[in-house]
């Protein structure tokens, strides 16, 4: 399976919290056929260009880690995959 390719889509000004400004950076994930993007924002503080790109970076891992917690329950084996595909009720072509 090829690996998905993960780049920086955008950097823009967000709408500031109360805790000052924002900054939301979007990346874009693609792995034919599948595109789609995720925003990651963060507050200004005292980073720079650089180091708000690896704190996005770190942030979107945290994301999929979550997501990957979340959705563990939803695992299928080998097994089960074919048992469901038995058992589909669809018309063969």
């Amino acid at each position: 399976m090829d690996e998905f390719k993960i780049k920086v889509a955008r950097i823009e000004a967000a709408a500031p919290s109360s805790k000052g400004d924002r900054v939301r950076i979007t990346f874009q994930v693609e792995r034919e056929p599948l595109v789609f993007q995720i925003p990651i924002l963060l507050e200004m503080e005292e980073f720079d260009d650089t180091e708000m790109i690896q704190v996005a970076r770190y942030e979107l891992h945290r994301t999929f880690d979550e997501l990957r917690i979340q959705t563990e329950k939803w695992t299928l084996s080998v097994d089960d995959v074919q048992l469901l595909s038995n058992i589909s009720l669809r018309p063969k072509t």
